[in-house]
């Protein structure tokens, strides 16, 4: 039996070391916040019985919110790979949710199996060109789009609001709890595990880290993700469509955060209720940070911050310790894990000045990163 080439040993070796030192990452922002427990004044055991909870006693729960973590992370990992900071997240999931329940309740009287792709489809373009439009503003108007998909959250959230109180407001005690009405139950997603909110978004969620991981590692839009990602002037001297890729990158990122909306519908509420989401593109954004914006390091990210996301309501129910404390953790995990990402390309852009000033094409620099956009 062949044994594995020497480029599969590296690569093991290389993921290996990823995950390791993102383990160390986690292990020493809990150990922080063990210390900022005990000097409140709190019961740091019962903080680690909540974990602990989520992980072994109410597993269900923790699978819950991995389907949305894992999505979202997905999208943003996508979208930072290529250097884009999409920070937009959570409007583009609103978007998705709410196109997608607005269609299903339009169309209920179709048939499931011909209603459900068309809800799927409507929610990741309304996530996409969503995206999308930060895309736009960037390109044509050179609005940074850490700026423009922060704002169009806010959009997003007004928007869904007017729409919740408006077209979309619900009958008898729906439109007293300021959501819209029940979606038809043809379009539900199947529980996979009975008397819980886990369904088989799970499994989606799953299949499109397969895709993702081939379509960034595997594909020529891969490769012009990752030199998107490392210089955009180095990306366009090399020949490659800087706009182009750009939005590209940008709508398929918002595709995967609608997509997560359109999950939680179907798989979890089966109506949009005003304000749903807990922050959970924020989340996605801290998930694929720590992923290193791997699509294979997104879900045992994004399983951890289930874990975080359950315990923490398992430690409010059970203790007098705040759930907001699990906030100071997500917290401390970007401080460490942003630190490295930002010494890392501070390397990676050392390397490629060398390179350039070698071959006599400094000119490449500068000013000249963001003409191309």
């Amino acid at each position: 039996m062949k044994g594995p080439s020497q480029r599969q040993i590296e690569i093991i070796k290389r993921n290996a070391g990823t995950i390791g030192k993102q383990t160390l990452i986690v292990i020493a922002a809990l150990f922080i916040a063990t210390i900022l427990v005990i000097l409140c004044g709190f019961d740091w055991i019962s903080v680690f019985d909540g974990i602990l909870n989520a992980l072994i006693d109410d597993i269900a729960g923790t699978l819950r919110w991995f389907t949305p973590l894992l999505l979202t992370g997905l999208a943003c990992a996508v979208a930072f790979r290529a250097g884009i900071w999409n920070m937009g997240a959570d409007g583009q999931l609103y978007m998705g949710a709410i196109f997608a329940t607005a269609i299903a309740l339009r169309l209920q009287t179709l048939p499931g199996p011909v209603l459900m792709p068309i809800v799927f489809v409507t929610g990741m373009a309304a996530g996409a060109i969503w995206a999308a439009i930060a895309g736009f503003l960037r390109i044509y108007c050179g609005a940074k789009e850490v700026v423009t998909t922060i704002l169009l959250n806010y959009i997003a959230f007004h928007f869904t609001d007017y729409m919740v109180h408006g077209p979309l407001k619900g009958s008898g005690g729906y439109a007293l709890s300021e959501s819209s009405d029940l979606i038809p139950e043809s379009v539900w997603l199947t529980k996979i595990i009975p008397g819980s909110s886990v369904s088989t978004g799970i499994l989606i969620a799953l299949a499109l880290v397969v895709v993702c991981y081939i379509l960034t590692t595997k594909t020529k839009f891969g490769y012009e993700n990752r030199m998107l990602g490392t210089n955009s002037a180095f990306a366009n001297y090399g020949g490659i469509h800087v706009r182009k890729s750009y939005m590209m990158t940008i709508a398929i990122s918002g595709a995967l955060a609608g997509l997560a909306g359109v999950v939680e519908m179907l798989g979890v509420h089966h109506h949009f209720a005003m304000r749903f989401s807990s922050d959970l593109g924020f989340d996605g954004m801290v998930v694929s940070i720590l992923a290193n914006d791997s699509a294979l390091g997104v879900p045992i990210s994004a399983f951890f911050f289930a874990i975080l996301q359950n315990g923490s309501y398992n430690i409010e129910r059970f203790s007098d310790v705040p759930r907001t404390l699990i906030t100071v953790v997500q917290a401390l995990v970007i401080l460490m894990a942003g630190s490295k990402f930002v010494f890392k390309r501070t390397l990676i852009m050392e390397k490629i000045k060398g390179a350039l000033k070698r071959k006599g094409d400094s000119r490449m620099l500068g000013g000249q990163h963001e003409r191309d956009l």
